[in-house]
């Protein structure tokens, strides 16, 4: 018995941790410090869930609840999509926003048609992660980051690239996991803000 604690102990350790990563890839983004009106996008081109290209993930979702209880999968996949074009960009802009703002005066606004520069945010990875009681592992993302002028989108000032941003929820209460990526997109907000604050804009 105290064996078989023993290991659930350390697969909740082992799903828990992580190793985040932000790397600049080009450019500096000083053009944007101060600036409060910065029109920001989100994309998930070429998206994979887990080991799956994201189309053949839903499929088999979709098909898996409905097995289970007749219109659950057609309602989940609704669901999916809706929080990938709600959901995590309104937490995104929430997190960057506190933390843009505070540390160098900048913030992003969706459709915004007096933007100056645009925020891209491709979301290439996700892995949704589970909370079975007894055993958890977080969702991670990884994300693509490009800023230009929005008159000349070819011209990329800045780019960079975040991976393996976890997302989990306090306590152990994030059983849902539109709410555990929900967190993984804040996550990746807050520090994407902070890093370019610590290397580029302080």
């Amino acid at each position: 018995m105290k064996k078989i604690l023993l290991l659930l102990a350390v697969c909740m350790l082992s799903s828990l941790s992580y190793a985040q990563k932000l790397k600049t890839l080009d450019g500096k983004p000083d053009c944007i410090k101060g600036d409060q009106n910065i029109n920001i996008i989100f994309t998930y081109d070429d998206l994979k869930v887990g080991k799956m290209n994201e189309g053949d993930y839903i499929k088999r979702e979709t098909a898996e609840r409905n097995d289970k209880e007749q219109g659950t999968g057609d309602e989940w996949s609704i669901k999916w999509e809706k929080d990938q074009s709600e959901r995590y960009p309104a937490k995104f802009i929430e997190l960057f926003n506190i933390h843009g703002d505070k540390l160098f005066g900048s913030k992003v606004v969706e459709n915004s048609e007096t933007a100056k520069y645009t925020m891209c945010v491709n979301t290439s990875f996700i892995e949704p992660g589970f909370n079975v009681g007894v055993m958890r592992k977080p969702a991670k993302t990884n994300h693509m980051i490009t800023i230009y002028e929005t008159a000349n989108p070819n011209e990329i000032l800045h780019e960079l690239e975040i991976i393996a941003s976890p997302g989990t929820g306090a306590a152990g209460y994030d059983f849902d996991a539109g709410f555990r990526i929900q967190e993984s997109f804040a996550k990746a907000a807050k520090e994407y803000a902070q890093y370019m604050y610590k290397k580029h804009l302080k």
